[in-house]
């Protein structure tokens, strides 16, 4: 009788411990959901005005993340998003690499969910990322090695009319000369506005067929006279590189180096996002990734 109750006691007790382990593995694995959902649900607060996604980190060739669209058989542009939403809009190699098809479809539909109107806008702008740009906007001169140079200069300070930031990429010539590198259109669009600004100079401003506005700054001048709504080809000369700007007087030059101030900005549809009016994107990635589509003129 004694040693049943031993023999009971421990069958008891090994039940316990197989229950106590079945429970354990129970709950670390509806905590590990719950964990893996609540990440998910994070990554979909995402927004275009989010200063992360303003700031471009794509270190990555753009066409590695049409191809990887293409594997998985999903949108480009949702891809570009969904990317940005699990790395924090640091878009690498590695990242594009390891994103899965289950992944991906985890968080689209949880954002489209949460916030489709949000996810739209992110699209259209990421669309124009991706297939907006096909030139560098200062060609390599077939007559000398000396081209041009330029920094990650988002958000440094700026002084001229009081303290405000950087909203864009200078690109300084090696010559520090007026008028002499041409500057050309980086998208197929049409010129939305022209001519002086106090900040700018003489400027012009090309809005592409995804919606996305390109500025480009500063020119000595004008490859010719053009209106508000003239069509322009991506790789058309649209002016030189020059040092004008700073002043309300027309004209006006070399306050600074030459260089050509390159902006994007995104305006998005009023429809899809009334809340929002212009915003600028950092170029610095995205021009840096197109530099092996530079066009070699003679000049």
């Amino acid at each position: 009788m004694e040693n049943m109750n031993k023999k009971d006691i421990i069958n008891n007790k090994t039940n316990l411990l197989i229950i106590t382990i079945v429970c354990a593995l129970i709950c670390s694995i509806h905590l590990n959901i719950i964990r893996h959902y609540t990440r998910i649900a994070a990554y979909t607060t995402l927004t275009v005005s989010d200063d992360n996604f303003r700031a471009m980190q794509v270190e990555c060739d753009l066409q590695d993340i049409i191809n990887k669209a293409e594997q998985m058989n999903v949108n480009p542009a949702e891809l570009f998003i969904v990317l940005c939403c699990m790395n924090e809009c640091h878009i690498t190699d590695n990242a594009v690499k390891r994103l899965t098809v289950s992944d991906f479809d985890k968080v689209k539909t949880i954002f489209c969910k949460k916030n489709a109107a949000e996810f739209k806008l992110l699209k259209q702008t990421a669309t124009g990322i991706l297939y907006d740009m096909e030139y560098f906007p200062v060609p390599h001169s077939s007559k000398t090695e000396q081209w041009v140079n330029y920094v990650n200069s988002w958000n440094y300070e700026r002084t001229y009319k009081g303290n405000r930031t950087h909203e864009g990429t200078d690109v300084m010539g090696d010559i520090n000369k007026d008028g002499i590198y041409p500057v050309v259109s980086v998208s197929d669009g049409y010129v939305s506005n022209i001519g002086w600004l106090e900040l700018g100079g003489w400027r012009i401003g090309i809005t592409s067929p995804s919606g996305i506005y390109y500025y480009y700054a500063h020119l000595d001048s004008y490859a010719k006279e053009y209106k508000e709504g003239d069509v322009i080809r991506a790789g058309d000369i649209i002016g030189y590189m020059g040092s004008t700007g700073y002043s309300k007087v027309e004209g006006t030059k070399n306050k600074f180096p030459v260089h050509l101030h390159f902006g994007i900005y995104i305006t998005p549809d009023p429809d899809i996002a009334a809340d929002y009016e212009e915003i600028a994107l950092n170029p610095y990635n995205i021009l840096k990734i197109n530099e092996n589509n530079t066009l070699i003129y003679s000049y």
